[in-house]
Parts: structure tokens; sequence; C-alpha cells
């Protein structure tokens, strides 16, 4: 009997356990756009994906996040508060919110990052600065921060877009302010662990990528140049992940707007790409290798193109092959080697604008970021050609820009415009 009841109590333990593949943060659980456990269907209906719900929402640019069978989403009433929203991944209905006030206005306005989440807590960073730790039991604020206070930072232009890191008992940001460029918190407490030296460029929009090179765990942050002022310079720069300590830095990109985060490649090599590179809006892309040599790094530009870059979203790495969503020209989704070499360009793919790109069952979902598009394409990533399975409307209101961040979770996809979330059904379309 009491072997019984130990099997019968493991088969409940087992059975009790959440089995959904999580999107805990911004670009997945890996911070890389991927979604390595998912499964989808290859073909879609005539109309498209199954719509299971849709959910009301302010403007803003804002992608969600997934854990647990809950969406996390910050929501914005312009000019007056943040809020950031719980719902239900199943039905679409709202379990908790909880908001603060944050006056002001952006140009281009609403949220901007994307929460970060685990089994206890959810970390927001609204566009003013306002950086939260909340308890997903009571639905309250555990601790809080102002990052352009504590850090002496300056607000970007279009306010502040950090999405946290976490990084064992830390979660980290990117101020860009005097008193600390990326900082480190203790995730539970929201006591400071550590501060990194000033950044050299001017306060942006991109926010901060975990990596592993040579051994390392690194925070890499990329901050750019002024366009108007050359004593304020670009690097891109690796900090110890643990201690805040420099390791390495390179100039080359010349970036002026940066938000695109870069994509690590393996444990030496880590990829960038842009379009707003040498003073104006035009692409760029670089492939750099650091590694350790006596008792620090050297950091090493393997190739540069400038032929090919992303304004907002990384590229995705699919089976050697970096698939970007290029805004020089020609535009359009376009197909790179790890040598730099292009494989192939535009053709027939169509023209994504700004639009967001992930990788889920080994596929490409690409959404149209054209304003007052948001269509949606199935694309099987191959480097002898673009190959699109399927494409469908997604979420067209006129005037808007739809360039939120995609999220995706237990086989369905999560899409933002300015007036609404909507979920997909991608196993069951």
């Amino acid at each position: 009997m009491k072997r019984f009841l130990s099997l019968l109590m493991l088969i409940l333990a087992v059975a009790a356990v959440d089995t959904r593949a999580d999107w805990p943060q911004y670009l997945g659980p890996h911070r890389n756009a991927s979604a390595p456990e998912a499964k989808i269907a290859r073909a879609w209906p005539e109309a498209g994906p199954r719509k299971l719900w849709s959910f009301p929402l302010g403007k803003g640019y804002g992608g969600a996040s997934v854990q647990g069978g809950e969406v996390f989403v910050l929501d914005r009433v312009v000019g007056k508060s943040d809020i950031l929203r719980c719902i239900d991944l199943d039905t679409g209905k709202e379990r908790w919110n909880f908001s603060y006030d944050a006056p002001g206005k952006n140009p281009h306005p609403g949220s901007r990052s994307v929460p970060t989440v685990d089994e206890e807590y959810v970390w927001i960073v609204g566009p003013f600065g306002h950086f939260h730790c909340v308890s997903r039991e009571t639905h309250q604020a555990v601790w809080k921060k102002n990052l352009l206070e504590q850090f002496e930072a300056k607000k970007p232009g279009w306010g502040v877009a950090q999405s946290p890191l976490l990084y064992r008992d830390t979660v980290i940001v990117a101020p860009q302010g005097e008193k600390g460029g990326v900082v480190a918190f203790e995730k539970k407490t929201g006591v400071l662990r550590w501060a990194s030296r000033k950044l050299t460029g001017h306060s942006c929009h991109v926010s901060p990528v975990l990596a592993s090179l040579d051994g390392v765990d690194q925070v890499i942050m990329i901050s750019p140049c002024d366009r108007k002022d050359e004593a304020i310079k670009n690097e891109v720069v690796a900090f110890d992940a643990s201690t805040g300590r420099p390791l390495w830095t390179y100039a080359g990109l010349t970036s002026f707007a940066c938000i695109a985060p870069l994509t690590v490649i393996d444990g030496t090599r880590v990829f960038l790409t842009d379009c707003s590179y040498n003073g104006s809006y035009q692409p760029v892309s670089i492939m750099l290798e650091a590694k350790r040599r006596g008792g620090g790094f050297v950091v090493r530009e393997l190739w540069k193109t400038e032929e090919v870059g992303s304004k907002i979203h990384p590229a995705v790495l699919h089976e050697g092959y970096l698939y970007v969503n290029n805004c020089g020209k020609p535009k359009g989704l376009m197909c790179l080697a790890l040598d730099g070499k292009i494989v192939w360009e535009k053709g027939s793919a169509p023209d994504f604008h700004y639009g967001a790109l992930i990788l889920a069952d080994g596929l490409i979902l690409g959404q149209d970021g054209t304003v007052g598009n948001g269509g949606l394409h199935l694309i099987e990533p191959r480097p002898d050609g673009y190959k699109e399975l399927a494409k469908a409307g997604l979420l067209s209101l006129k005037g808007d820009e739809p360039w939120a961040p995609l999220a995706f979770s237990d086989g369905k996809l999560l899409a933002r415009n300015g007036a609404e979330m909507i979920c997909l059904d991608l196993q069951n379309p």
C-alpha cells in the first residue's frame, strides 16, 4: 500500500507540472527570438490561423511574455499611468493588473518594453524609467526604483525601452546614466549588486543581452554615438555578469539610434545589425569574435557588410544562416552566411519594414511592420531562396505601427498593435 501511495503521489506530482514551453522575457527563453520546443502546423487555412481571443490595449510597442499559462504585457494610459496586465493564455481574460502613476508624454506614445517573469515575480520598466518588481501572488510591488533619477540618466527621445534580464539571483537593466551604464539588482530585494561604468554613448532603446563567451558569462550592451556631438561615441561593451567589470569594447558599429539587440552565434561570436549607421539611416551588419587572452579579452571584427541591416528587431539564426529583416535597399528578408556573404535577398520576399521575426519549430514567423498592415507570414528558412508557406492578415489598423516583438507559447502566437493584443492558434490553425 505504501508503494502504491508513493507511486500515486509521484504520478499526481508529474501531472501537476505545467509542461507548456514558456516565453518569459523579451525575445523568448534564451533571448534569441527562438522557441526551441515549439510545434506548429506547416499550412494555414485561406483565412489565416484561428484567432483564439483578443484583448484591448492602449497604444504601445511593448510585447508580451508568458509563464505558466499567464500572459504579461505592459499597457499605458497615455499621459497618466502604466499598467501591468496579467491575462489568461487560454481564455484571454484578465486575471489581475498592477498600475502606478507615470505622468508625461513621449512621441509615438505607449509602452516600450517587455516584462520579465519567473515563478514568483514580474519585473517591468516603464517608458519614464519606473522599475518595479511585482509579486505574482499578491499583485503588489515588492520593490521599486526610478532608473533615471537613481543613476542620473536622460530619458531617450521615445522613452525608456529596457526589458529586464535575469542572471542567477540578479535582474539587470541599462539606465545608461552618469552613475551606471548597466546595473544589477538582487531580484528579490532590489538591493544594488553592481553598477558598471558610464557608457560612452547617449541613452537609446536597446536592451542588454547575456552571452557566455570563451567560458565567461557577460552582459553586452550597445551604446550609440551622437551625430551632433563627436565627444559622445559609440561602443559595444561587455561587462562581467557577476561583477560589472568591463571585459572588452568595440567601436566600429558607429550607430546613432540603436534598437536591435545583438544575436549570440556561439561561444566566441556575436552578430550586430543596425540601420542608423555612419550618420544616416543606412544598414550595417558585423560579426565579432571575443576570446580570452592573458588576463583579459581580445575582440576582433571578423567581417562587416553595409548591404544588410535591421532597424528594430534582431536577426534569427537557423542551421548556420542568419535571417535579417533588412531595412536598407533593397528592403525585405535577407539570408546571410556566417562568413558575411549574402546568400539571397528580396526576390519574392515581401518588405517587412520594421516588423518582428521569430523562429518556432524550425520556421520563421515574420510580421509585416508596414504602417497600417501587420500581416503575418510563415516562412521556411532555407539557403536556396525565400520560401513562403502561408500568409494572413493580422492586425491591420490605419496609421498604426505594428512593430512590437512577438511572443510564442504552447502553440499560440501573441501579437499586438496600438489597439489590441491577439492570440492565434498555430498548432491547430
